[in-house]
């Protein structure tokens, strides 16, 4: 099964490309006021979003997790970006049949 996300963000700049796999890496910080005004602004800006009262996004860890989950699973988690436009991240997961090796999720 594949599942394709696309955004168009403005893809992921080229100097981050060989970071952006590894836990703690955020580019969170640089893009202070991206979430100016609005609902999406609200609910992005906002100190008490997290479970401990903090945001939930800029920890570094969304990508290298949903990585690690894909590849327990049998898939891959791959990506492409073009700079200026956007990027697509390309999860895919094998059929689960019963022939094979069973797992608890």
């Amino acid at each position: 099964m594949y599942c394709r996300i696309s955004d168009r963000g403005g893809g992921i700049p080229h100097e981050h490309l060989g970071q952006i796999m590894q836990y703690h890496f955020s580019t969170a910080g640089s893009y202070e006021g991206q979430y100016d005004g609005g609902l999406l602004g609200t609910m992005m800006n906002s100190p008490t979003d997290g479970p401990a009262g903090g945001p939930m996004h800029g920890f570094g860890f969304g990508l290298p997790t949903s990585r690690a989950y894909a590849e327990y699973l049998g898939g891959t988690l791959t990506f492409e970006t073009l700079q200026g436009i956007g990027t697509d991240v390309y999860l895919r997961l094998r059929h689960i049949d019963g022939k094979c090796e069973s797992f608890r999720i």
